[in-house]
């Protein structure tokens, strides 16, 4: 069996907690945590969204995304509100002062980046190799059930 160091699992996990520990300091200046800062990164980038759309980019349950979105909601950064023609769907959108925040949050990333002191171009690359591991590694999700066998006959 191969020592702790030598298992990617453990690269991976530790990669991880490491990469929080450093942004955590950055994001208590936005006073946000960072999965809360991840659903401003999505609205940021492409609007408002349903909480189950939001679910699904962040690769989140509901069960842990909506009571983050009503703590940004008491944080003032954004709105939820039940849609007229489809009460079941909940649009989650930024306020003004979510909008403001993204200007002091593009500042602090770049603080961040300088903060970590490599190369731009290797955490870049970094970034893609973990994209492609996450997208290419273990069984491929199908969008159609398998075909059913037929029962075994005794």
């Amino acid at each position: 069996m191969p020592g702790l160091d030598n298992h990617l699992c453990f690269a991976l996990y530790a990669a991880s907690n490491h990469m929080t520990r450093l942004f955590v300091p950055f994001l208590k200046k936005l006073g946000v945590t960072y999965p809360q800062y991840l659903v401003l990164v999505v609205l940021w980038e492409r609007g408002a969204r349903g909480v189950g759309d939001l679910a699904t980019a962040l690769q989140m349950d509901l069960g842990s995304l909506s009571p983050m979105l009503k703590r940004l909601e008491a944080k003032g950064l954004v709105t939820r509100r039940r849609q007229p023609n489809d009460e079941r769907r909940v649009l989650v959108d930024l306020t003004p002062k979510g909008v403001s925040l993204r200007q002091r949050t593009e500042q602090m990333l770049g603080e961040f980046y300088c903060f970590l002191n490599m190369p731009l171009d290797e955490l870049f690359d970094l970034k893609d190799r973990l994209r492609h591991f996450v997208n290419s590694a273990g069984p491929k999700e199908t969008a159609t059930p398998p075909a059913k066998l037929p029962e075994p006959a005794f």
